[in-house]
C-alpha cells in the first residue's frame, strides 16, 4: 500500500507514465527516435489537430501583417506566454490540475508533453517573441511562417515518406527536409509575392529593383533556410524555439548583413 501511494503521488504520477512508456518501447523493440518517427496511418499518430493549429498561425500572420506592429504583437504574445508557462508549472505540481488540463487541451498535445515535459506551445511562443524582438518586421514575419508551415510540412513528409529516404542521426529524414524546403519556397512566394497587395511598410529588406537576388532566387533561398533550420539540432532544444531564431538569423545575414536585399536602411 505504501508503494502504491508513493507511485500515485505528484512525482510518482509522472514517473509512472514515463516508466509505462519505456516498457512499451522496450516490448516493441523501439528506441525513442523510432517511436517518434513511426509511420502509422492513424489520426492519433498524425496529430491532426496539433498540425492544424500549428499551420493556422502562418495564415494569421499573413492576415495581421499589414497593420500589426511588432512591439504590440510581441507584448500580446508575452502575456500569453506568461499564462501558458504558469499553467505548465501548475501541471507539474498538481496531478488534478494536469488531468483537467489534459481533458481540455490534450488533443493538441503530444503524449510526451502530457506527463513531465514542457508544452510545445511555450517554446512556440518563445520563438515568436524572440524574432519579433530581434529582427525587422518582414524578416520576423517570414520566420514565423517558416516555423508554422515548414515544421508542419517536415513532419508530414517525414512520416509519410521518411522510410524511403536517408535518416539523419537525430532521427529526422531527408524526406522531411525536402518537404520543408518546398513549403518554405512556397511561403516566400506567398509572402514576398504579395508585396503589391499588402507590403506597404516602412522597413523592407528585399527590394526587387535594388536587390541582387531575383524573386525566384529569394524563394529558393528561403526554402533552403526553412529546411536547414528545421534540421538543426541545438542540444535537444525544441524545434519551435530553434526554427524561427535560426531562420531569422540566416535571412538577416543574407538580406541585411551581406546587403543582398537591396535595402539601404
Amino acid at each position: 500500500m505504501a508503494i502504491h501511494r508513493n507511485i500515485t503521488s505528484k512525482g510518482g504520477y509522472h514517473l509512472k507514465h514515463k516508466l509505462k512508456g519505456l516498457k512499451k518501447r522496450k516490448k516493441q523493440g523501439l528506441t525513442r527516435n523510432d517511436e517518434d518517427n513511426n509511420i502509422q496511418q492513424t489520426k492519433k499518430n498524425w496529430e491532426i489537430p496539433r498540425k492544424l493549429l500549428h499551420a493556422s498561425i502562418g495564415f494569421l500572420v499573413l492576415y495581421i501583417y499589414p497593420s500589426a506592429e511588432p512591439i504590440q504583437t510581441r507584448n500580446i504574445l508575452l502575456i500569453v506566454f506568461v499564462i501558458v508557462s504558469i499553467a505548465d508549472l501548475l501541471r507539474f505540481n498538481s496531478v488534478s490540475f494536469n488531468n483537467c488540463y489534459i481533458k481540455a487541451l490534450g488533443f493538441l498535445m503530444r503524449e510526451s508533453e502530457k506527463y513531465g515535459k514542457i508544452n510545445g506551445v511555450v517554446f512556440y511562443l518563445a520563438g515568436c517573441i524572440g524574432v519579433l524582438s530581434i529582427f525587422p518586421k518582414d524578416i520576423a514575419a517570414i520566420s514565423i511562417l517558416i516555423l508554422s508551415w515548414c515544421d508542419t510540412a517536415a513532419s508530414i513528409f517525414g512520416r509519410k515518406y521518411g522510410h524511403y529516404t536517408y535518416r539523419y542521426s537525430n532521427g529526422k529524414t531527408l524526406a522531411g527536409t525536402l518537404g520543408a524546403i518546398t513549403v518554405g519556397s512556397i511561403a516566400a512566394l506567398v509572402f514576398w509575392g504579395g508585396r503589391l497587395r499588402y507590403h506597404k511598410i516602412d522597413v523592407e529588406n528585399w527590394i526587387p529593383d535594388k536587390s541582387v537576388l531575383s524573386f525566384p532566387t529569394l524563394c529558393l533561398i528561403t526554402g533552403i533556410i526553412g529546411g536547414v533550420s528545421e534540421l538543426i539540432d541545438l542540444g535537444g532544444l525544441d524545434d519551435n524555439l530553434v526554427m524561427p531564431l535560426a531562420s531569422g538569423s540566416l535571412l538577416w545575414i543574407i538580406l541585411v548583413g551581406l546587403g543582398l536585399g537591396g535595402s539601404t536602411k
